[in-house]
């Protein structure tokens, strides 16, 4: 099973301890994490062209050199690259809560971030000597080392989304569309479908606008490639739901039809077969909340992902203030930059999501 977030840990630091298995089972709302990405994107950028400038001192060209080096356009990957972070955390903040369960019940546990971090050392130099940053700034007590068990984590997740639109069938409907509107003599709908002939294989179409004239482009490739890359980082796909594109006088019936039933059945089947321990959701949609309240009635640790203020409240409210971990944290802003820089040197991801998760803690623990 492939994890989320890549993180090893070497057994060394685990012999003698015994494991308890934690399989977290992360569920995303391919439309809702599309949506939460764009305003992320937005947020990253701006937050990474402020800190190039903070670096450069005033130096206006330095400061362009520095964000054309490190800026990444808003293309698929970058935005799957920035859910895969998101997701990483997640996952570290999923593992931290449960191993307080585990201790709040008399179970002790090794703290599991100090593990992944002992496996991939975050080190400073300092007076001629190299020093584990995480463990300086949290250090372990000896009798959480002395632990005699660790959760073993897995974390798989899958995306959830429409299948992909039939170009060649779209095109076919709506030659026929033109023909139908030159019958009858509708000059605008005529160029408006002319307008989606020339673009639809390229994977936009556009809108038409109440007067007739034509509307805004819908970049359902860039959609598409998104849900691809995404599927990459985090596991599997689920293609089960079906894109609709009825072409009517303002293409107003565009949309997707049966991604939350395939979503739900999902979990469902999960919770019957106890394959999870932890349910993740990263969605905006309230219409899990039955979904989510189920779960817990069955004992099992939910948690929910999104943007705070786009999330509905019932929904936080079903899983629990202390389970919704919110993107758009300061902590979380703070660290997007990283996102950016990480993707034009994939070397910098483990010291980035340990970094942010660093932030994470502090503000946990000053929390507590």
């Amino acid at each position: 099973m492939e994890r989320i977030s890549g993180h090893a840990i070497d057994k060394q630091h685990v012999d003698g301890c015994k494991p308890i298995a934690l399989n977290i089972g992360v569920y995303i709302d391919g439309y809702g994490a599309r949506k939460s990405t764009d305003v992320l994107y937005e947020l990253g950028d701006k937050e990474l062209y402020e800190h190039l400038r903070g670096d450069a001192k005033g130096d206006v060209a330095l400061h362009k050199r520095l964000y054309d080096a490190f800026h990444s356009p808003p293309t698929p990957a970058i935005y799957a690259e920035i859910v895969s972070f998101c997701l990483a955390l997640v996952e570290l903040h999923v593992v931290a809560v449960m191993e307080d369960r585990y201790r709040a019940l008399g179970t002790a546990i090794r703290p599991n971030a100090l593990l992944v971090n002992r496996s991939n050392p975050l080190e400073i130099e300092l007076n001629e000597h190299r020093h584990n940053l995480l463990e300086a700034l949290f250090p372990a007590s000896d009798e959480e080392w002395q632990a005699g068990h660790y959760l073993d984590v897995v974390c798989d997740g899958t995306i959830y989304s429409t299948g992909k639109i039939d170009r060649e069938r779209q095109v076919g409907i709506l030659r026929r569309e033109r023909e139908a509107a030159r019958r009858v003599g509708d000059a605008s709908r005529a160029a408006w479908i002319e307008r989606n002939l020339t673009t639809l294989s390229g994977g936009v179409f556009h809108y038409r606008n109440e007067d007739g004239s034509i509307g805004g482009p819908v970049d359902f490739d860039f959609t598409e490639r998104f849900y691809d890359a995404v599927s990459d980082r985090v596991g599997y796909y689920s293609r089960l739901g079906e894109s609709k594109v009825h072409w009517r006088q303002d293409l107003g019936d565009f949309g997707e039809k049966g991604v939350d039933c395939d979503l739900i059945m999902q979990v469902m089947d999960d919770l019957h077969a106890d394959k999870v321990d932890a349910f993740v959701f990263m969605t905006n949609d309230m219409d899990f909340f039955p979904l989510i309240e189920r779960i817990r009635a069955e004992g099992k640790a939910v948690f929910l992902c999104g943007l705070e203020g786009r999330v509905s409240y019932r929904l936080i409210h079903s899983a629990g203030r202390d389970a919704f971990f919110n993107l758009a944290s300061q902590q979380m802003l703070a660290s997007l930059p990283s996102v950016f820089m990480a993707a034009k040197d994939p070397a910098m991801r483990e010291m980035a999501l340990q970094w942010a998760f660093l932030a994470m803690m502090h503000e946990r623990r000053a929390g507590g």
